[in-house]
């Protein structure tokens, strides 16, 4: 029975009237009361309250909702249109305050000043690749770079003396391999632009690439390959981490998922 705006017929004639009246407004109480949370106007809740032209709020990215602002203000990245398009669009992770979890062929970029510590908000699990670009805007030389290598700390921590690192290296002068232990990734020296392929499986957790060094005064003009292994088969890598470089930073990273 449809909602009827005048439910009671003062002057209606058929011998049934007033069951048939009340019968209206009984119908026009239900689909009243049902317009409401748990169908009773008590809650005092409107049911759809939020809704706009039938789409409701989120926070979290959702088809078919309104992007809601988070307790810092901003928006969760995911909402963010792509760079550029295609399979691989790029969202802007810059100012990202939780982790974004990529899908395969898509990429994040994330822009840096003066910084030494860049997290990349970046969600991992097991079975997971992923490709890295690291680029510094910092003026080439030979001068200026801390003699010092730099780090990805997965999970955004540092792990005791659990990373094997080997490295084969050519600068100007010389070339020399080493192996070392550290207690994180170790992704580059000085000031470096790299390119890495990061592997998390929980059983083999492993970052491997090469980059330039530059910085310091034996450095300009030289390659590293190089292999780095976290050894504790049993933690869970659930977040990509911080990069850490040894000296104020202004750059550019992508990160573009591949499995």
């Amino acid at each position: 029975m449809p909602y009827n705006n005048t439910p009671f017929n003062f002057y209606g004639t058929q011998t049934d009237q007033v069951k048939i009246d009340l019968d209206n407004a009984n119908n026009n109480f239900t689909i009243l009361a049902n317009a409401f949370k748990d169908n009773s106007p008590d809650t005092g809740i409107v049911k759809n309250a939020d809704a706009v032209g039938g789409f409701t709020p989120s926070q979290t990215p959702t088809p078919n909702a309104i992007p809601v602002a988070k307790s810092d203000g901003k928006i969760d990245a995911g909402w963010l249109p792509p760079i550029s398009g295609g399979s691989s669009s790029c969202v802007d992770l810059t100012n990202a305050s939780s982790d974004y979890n990529l899908s395969v062929g898509e990429c994040a970029i994330i822009n840096f000043t003066n910084a030494t510590s860049v997290p990349l908000h970046i969600a991992t699990q097991d079975g997971t690749v992923y490709e890295m670009f690291i680029t510094p805007f910092n003026n080439a030389g030979t001068s200026g770079g801390s003699g010092n290598p730099a780090f990805l700390n997965p999970n955004n921590t540092t792990y005791s003396n659990a990373f094997d690192f080997a490295e084969v290296f050519r600068n100007i002068n010389t070339g020399s391999s080493m192996y070392d232990t550290y207690s994180a990734f170790r992704v580059g020296w000085s000031i470096y632009s790299a390119y890495i392929i990061i592997t998390n499986k929980t059983t083999y957790k492993n970052v491997k690439g090469f980059c330039n060094i530059y910085g310091t005064s034996s450095d300009l003009g030289n390659i590293s390959v190089y292999s780095c292994v976290w050894k504790d088969t049993t933690t869970v890598w659930s977040s990509l981490g911080t990069l850490i470089f040894p000296q104020s930073t202004t750059g550019q990273i992508l990160v573009r998922r591949i499995v």
